[in-house]
């Protein structure tokens, strides 16, 4: 049996055709004393195969409480097998913000547009 963490997982809104790879991502509040919760190398990727689309996302710099988050936007390619073809990522932009609330409406807006 898992045991149950001190915090849930951030609400996010995922539409059809995405899913979300990496969720590390939890609902308590950005401060010193909980930017433990924030220190892992991605926070939330997500992927659509369907277009090719994704995004991964970290705090910069890692467990730093007046770090950014910061998002990295992308589409990769695939083969016919539906595996990710190397060296096929092309980059669409970045996003920096330190509001948790903004990084969570910015990802929520890039997978409604793309």
């Amino acid at each position: 049996m898992r045991t149950k963490l001190k915090y849930e997982l951030h609400p996010l809104r995922a539409p059809s055709g995405w899913t979300i790879t990496i969720n590390n991502f939890f609902e308590v509040d950005f401060n010193p004393e909980t930017v433990e919760w924030f220190s892992n190398s991605v926070l939330l990727g997500g992927v659509r195969r369907t277009t090719g689309h994704c995004f991964d996302s970290r705090l910069e710099p890692e467990g730093d409480p007046d770090g950014d988050f910061i998002i990295e936007f992308l589409t990769i390619k695939y083969d016919n097998k539906g595996k990710p073809i190397k060296n096929s990522e092309l980059p669409l932009g970045q996003y920096r913000t330190k509001s948790k609330e903004d990084f969570i409406e910015q990802i929520e807006r890039f997978m409604l547009e793309a």
